[in-house]
């Protein structure tokens, strides 16, 4: 069984700026935000066999106050980092309508589809998180905490129940919120085309 963490707040978050895989660290809320969801998962009683991180420090050091509550050390690994947002990365929705037009209108009307920002598509994000979490022992037995991203945990989500991609919006945790994804959902996972 696997655990799905969405790091804590970050300044970015708090502007509604798109990060995406730039390195934009905790901000105070953030922190405080990590430190909680430590003390209510051991409060819980939830016991992890492994923690694993991005490694973009948000998640990094989210991990690290969790693993610091719990007795764990966070193990980062490859293909949970945000969604590349390419030349939006770092400005609000409505930088990227002025500055990018083209781009941020294909954005809109294909959303999941589209890479004409310079990034990645919502299914090349799924695609690579769905092959790292997969390859992670505790898949197949035992649990596992893994600390990522809103987008990752967004696009899993919308595969499991075999939303279109294009809509997940609400389907993306807020900050440092647990998303449990059982045994069902991890062969739902597996078997997703």
């Amino acid at each position: 069984m696997l655990y799905l963490v969405r790091h804590g707040e970050t300044s970015y978050n708090a502007e509604k700026r798109l990060q995406g895989q730039l390195d934009v660290p905790l901000n105070e809320k953030g922190v405080r935000q990590a430190e909680a969801l430590g003390v209510w998962l051991k409060n819980r009683g939830m016991k992890f066999d492994a923690l694993y991180t991005s490694r973009l420090s948000r998640a990094y050091e989210t991990a690290r106050m969790i693993g610091d509550t719990l007795g764990l050390e966070p193990t980062v690994i490859g293909g949970v980092e945000e969604i590349y947002f390419g030349c939006f990365q770092g400005h609000t929705f409505d930088e990227c309508a002025r500055l990018y037009p083209e781009a941020y209108a294909d954005y809109l009307i294909r959303l999941a589809g589209s890479n004409a920002h310079g990034g990645e598509t919502g299914r090349e994000v799924m695609e690579r998180a769905r092959r790292a979490i997969l390859s992670l022992p505790e898949a197949k037995e035992g649990t596992a905490l893994v600390v990522c991203h809103g987008a990752v945990i967004g696009y899993l989500r919308g595969a499991v129940i075999g939303r279109d991609l294009t809509d997940i919006k609400d389907l993306i945790p807020g900050n440092a919120r647990l998303v449990e994804f059982d045994d069902r959902a991890l062969e739902k996972l597996k078997n997703y085309k």
